[in-house]
């Protein structure tokens, strides 16, 4: 990638001094990561009748959300934290949100079971939703103080077989930790729970016994061929105070159909990292057809050329091509520098960066980047991965520069399964970090997907409210990006930016803890409605007092609001996916050992060639049939010349082609 230089004489000057550091300006506010416990064993508060009041009525401003109420939980602990908590299923239009709630009497002050809120019919009203819906209770006393098997900080995901229409054969997978026999961490609560039948269910437990030592699962994902997958970076407390054990703990359940339950087992992906620091976070995800999987890592582990001497987080991913048997080595993705992403180097006007930098200031790959603490990601069509994060200044030490449009969320991708990065632009934040009695949260971005694969939208909190520097007072703000039209979502407004999605709704300015669905609805016109989850503290004080659960069910993203043209390389959109559907095309088995077939559907005939090509665009094979008449068809693929790796088959069917991925063992 070419260096970008800011425009000026005093930047010119700044070209002719080789390597500069870019100093921060005094006074910029910085934001450190928290290296310590992730979260802290809660203080314990007795359950309490609360009431919150509401605002006034929205009316019929269509502009405004609807905000519907759902469960309880006895205080904020249990949706900490940017998890798992929320999955929607399209094909029955239903959707659960998992959460930790009070055990009601027995007794009052522990709130280590598992409920989920559920709903039919996209949960557009609240006569759809069943609240409160237990599906993991905490059953052994410690003498008192806590449920041994208290489920703590969980995921979960909702499984609909594939092909399944009938809500009963639905259900709730979840994943939670829990404090171990000895009182320190390192135990794990999972089981599933029928969507429709609460008693067809079923609860395991693993204890504490390292190695290795489970800690807290950040990421949870499960595809419709029944794999759950759950990722926990593997973090030791014998000593008192956790060290990284340099691994990822990698949890895969297979469905088991007779006894309706996933049997898990574990193993563990080795990810080192920079003296040994402890990540700042994980996530998994899975395509669409269940075969590609990634896994993200905020990390710093050696494989990005460290800009300046700030040392900083960035994604590091590992990939399997085979539903998640087996794994790559770990791939870093290099944010910043002369082969930094462009979208991250261009993000800062030249005006923003006088206004963050002492001079001679830096030209654009010469300042240094890192993630903020938490992010989300999912998988395309393509297999390709995104991953929704904010991005801003290495502060040092483990720091981020904050401040108003200091930092930027964005959509990060691959169009090459990772050879190469793309960084879509989708918000600006105002500010960072809120804090709520003991807990502190930051801007929370998720990231959502259509079943299909070809949209992508993010959400995060920010508070936007004069003077105000602190994420205290958040509401959740959107993005929406075509991928097959390659262009993001205009405003209200029609201009350039994000949509302020709580603006006046009953949790304007409360929406804490925001949780957005890992699929989204797919409309009748064609839209995408974003299911979205906040928390309500009924003390923003103190977190260990009751909260509400409120479901924002008609924030909505119609074609016609995607209007702004991304200025990145286009995805690899072919005929298959436009609406003349002229040509589809799969090979089985995929991944191909040996002889493979090959088959296309044709809407309409033409002259038919198929090439594979390697991951440097090399031709390995081609195939020219010549004149074939509309219809099904199906051709044999030797692959056992080829070397292990993955290709890429097109179609091509006169002057329109269709591209996909096949991997070679």
């Amino acid at each position: 990638m070419k260096k970008i230089l800011l425009l000026g004489l005093a930047l010119l000057v700044c070209v002719a001094v080789s390597a500069q550091k870019a100093q921060l300006k005094q006074g910029i506010a910085t934001a450190k990561a928290n290296t310590g416990q992730k979260v802290a064993i809660e203080p314990l508060s007795p359950m309490s009748s609360h009431i919150i009041a509401p605002k006034p009525s929205n009316g019929n401003n269509t502009d405004i959300v609807t905000v519907l109420p759902l469960g309880s939980s006895a205080n904020a602990y249990g949706y900490l934290s940017n998890r798992t908590y929320v999955w929607a299923d399209d094909t029955l239009k239903a959707i659960t949100n998992l959460h930790r709630m009070g055990p009601g009497a027995t007794p009052p002050s522990f709130s280590g079971y598992l409920a989920v809120d559920k709903a039919i019919n996209m949960g557009m009203t609240t006569g759809d939703w069943t609240n409160n819906y237990q599906v993991y209770a905490a059953t052994l006393n410690s003498g008192g103080t806590y449920y041994v098997d208290a489920a703590r900080y969980p995921n979960a995901v909702f499984y609909n077989p594939m092909g399944n229409t009938d809500p009963n054969n639905a259900y709730v997978a979840y994943f939670a930790p829990n404090l171990s026999h000895d009182g320190t961490w390192g135990g794990y609560s999972y089981g599933v729970c029928n969507f429709m039948n609460q008693a067809d269910s079923a609860k395991h437990m693993q204890w504490y016994n390292p190695p290795p030592s489970t800690y807290i699962p950040d990421g949870m994902t499960i595809t419709q061929k029944g794999i759950s997958m759950v990722v926990d970076l593997d973090r030791n407390w014998d000593s008192g105070s956790g060290v990284y054990m340099s691994e990822i703990i990698y949890n895969r359940g297979e469905w088991d159909d007779v006894n309706k339950d996933f049997v898990y087992t574990q193993s563990l992906i080795p990810l080192p990292t920079t003296d040994n620091m402890y990540p700042a976070d994980n996530k998994i995800a899975a395509s669409p057809d269940g075969e590609t999987i990634w896994i993200v890592t905020l990390a710093n582990n050696g494989g990005a050329i460290q800009i300046g001497d700030s040392m900083n987080y960035y994604p590091v991913l590992n990939v399997s091509n085979d539903g998640g048997l087996t794994w790559s080595d770990p791939i870093a993705v290099q944010m910043d520098g002369p082969n930094g992403i462009t979208g991250v180097l261009n993000a800062y006007s030249d005006y923003r960066i006088t206004q963050i930098f002492n001079p001679p200031y830096p030209a654009r790959d010469e300042i240094p980047y890192t993630t903020a603490f938490d992010c989300d990601l999912v998988v395309d069509k393509w297999g390709n991965p995104h991953i929704g994060v904010p991005v801003g200044v290495s502060a040092g030490n483990l720091s981020i520069a904050t401040g108003d449009s200091n930092i930027n969320v964005f959509d990060i991708y691959s169009l090459d399964d990772g050879q190469s990065w793309q960084g879509q632009l989708v918000g600006s934040l105002k500010t960072f970090r809120g804090t709520f009695g003991t807990s502190t949260e930051d801007n929370r971005t998720n990231i959502s997907i259509n079943e299909p694969g070809d949209h992508v939208f993010v959400t995060w909190l920010d508070t936007h409210v004069e003077g105000v520097t602190t994420n205290n007072q958040p509401d959740v703000f959107a993005r929406g990006f075509n991928l097959l039209e390659n262009k993001i979502t205009e405003n209200d407004l029609g201009e350039n930016n994000s949509n302020n999605v709580t603006y006046l709704s009953d949790v304007f300015q409360q929406a804490y803890f925001h949780c957005a669905s890992y699929y989204v609805f797919t409309r009748d016109d064609g839209g995408h409605n974003i299911p979205i989850v906040t928390e309500l503290l009924s003390n923003p004080n103190d977190d260990t007092q009751p909260v509400d659960f409120k479901y924002i069910p008609d924030f909505y993203y119609l074609p016609s609001d995607y209007t702004i043209a991304v200025d990145n390389p286009p995805f690899p959109v072919g005929i298959g996916e436009n609406k003349k559907e002229s040509v589809s095309a799969q090979v089985y088995p995929n991944p191909v050992h040996g002889i493979a077939t090959l088959t296309v559907n044709l809407n309409q005939g033409g002259n038919l060639t198929i090439e594979i090509t390697n991951m440097v665009g090399q031709r390995v094979m081609s195939l020219n049939k010549g004149s074939v008449n509309a219809g099904s068809h199906q051709f044999n693929v030797d692959a056992s010349q080829l070397q292990a790796g993955v290709y890429f088959y097109t179609i091509k069917l006169n002057d329109q082609k269709v591209s996909s991925k096949m991997v070679v063992e």
